[in-house]
């Protein structure tokens, strides 16, 4: 702030000095021209009139620039705090509030994004919580809430760059593997799986609770939409649940018609 005052001072000092010059060649060509008789007495006078007349319309000058500076200023903060809130609610807009994956809305949106764009297909899961409801009842729901973070941090430590994971509702989470291969796609949904079953969450009196999950998957193919790729990987989930929970369930492939054919198995 200070060497832009620096600069304003400068800047009025040369504002000043143009109005003095300015002034004494004006003078000089109206006496000049209709009354040559005084012109020595205007030459030397003109001066003295001309700071006369610039010094105030100088400092008049220095301050509007000053409050223009401090205005432009303030401009700035208030653009960088409104971009802040701006990007703090685009935020809360395409997250779910607890797990800070994607919302059901954009998750979709997100899957529909790549698939326009990318031609590799992929592998659509679906993952749920297993007996969710009692630990709730059990347990109470900020022990569920606790075990819905560590799900989501395993999904998260697990997943690659570019794989998409969004809340779906509940217990119930999507993800959407672009680009990888049957094995892939098995290998990534039971490493979760394992590594879920590895988790524990602390409940009352020092005890522990073990969470499993289970997880239907289906094969993306080009033909069917996020909607019916939810459909079909949430009957492999059903299948998983059938099964005896905390596994997971693969169908999806193409038969040589070219006609989708559902065909559990289970991992």
């Amino acid at each position: 702030m200070e060497q832009k005052l620096n600069i304003l001072a400068k800047q009025s000092i040369l504002v000043m000095g143009w109005a003095v010059v300015g002034s004494q060649v004006v003078t000089y060509a109206i006496v000049q021209m209709l009354a040559p008789d005084y012109l020595d007495t205007a030459v030397k006078v003109s001066p003295m009139v001309s700071a006369f007349v610039a010094a105030p319309l100088t400092y008049a000058f220095f301050r509007q620039n000053v409050k223009l500076e401090e205005s432009n200023k303030q401009l700035a903060i208030a653009n960088q705090a409104l971009g802040v809130e701006t990007e703090i609610a685009k935020k809360e807009a395409t997250l779910d509030p607890m797990t800070n994956v994607l919302n059901r809305t954009h998750f979709v949106r997100a899957i529909e994004e790549n698939r326009s764009t990318k031609d590799k297909a992929g592998f659509f899961l679906m993952l749920d919580a297993d007996n969710f409801k009692q630990v709730n009842d059990t347990f109470g729901h900020a022990v569920g809430d606790t075990v819905l973070l560590k799900i989501t941090d395993v999904m998260r430590s697990t997943l690659r760059e570019g794989d998409i994971v969004g809340r779906l509702g509940g217990e119930e989470f999507g993800i959407y593997l672009p680009g990888v291969t049957r094995q892939q796609a098995y290998e990534i949904a039971e490493r979760i799986r394992l590594r879920v079953e590895d988790t524990s969450v602390e409940v009352e009196q020092g005890e522990s609770y073990n969470v499993t999950v289970s997880i239907g998957a289906v094969f993306a193919a080009k033909q069917h939409n996020v909607t019916q790729l939810m459909q079909m990987a949430d009957r492999n989930l059903y299948r998983a649940k059938g099964k005896g929970r905390n596994q997971v369930v693969f169908d999806a492939y193409l038969s040589k018609e070219g006609t989708y054919q559902t065909r559990y198995q289970s991992a």
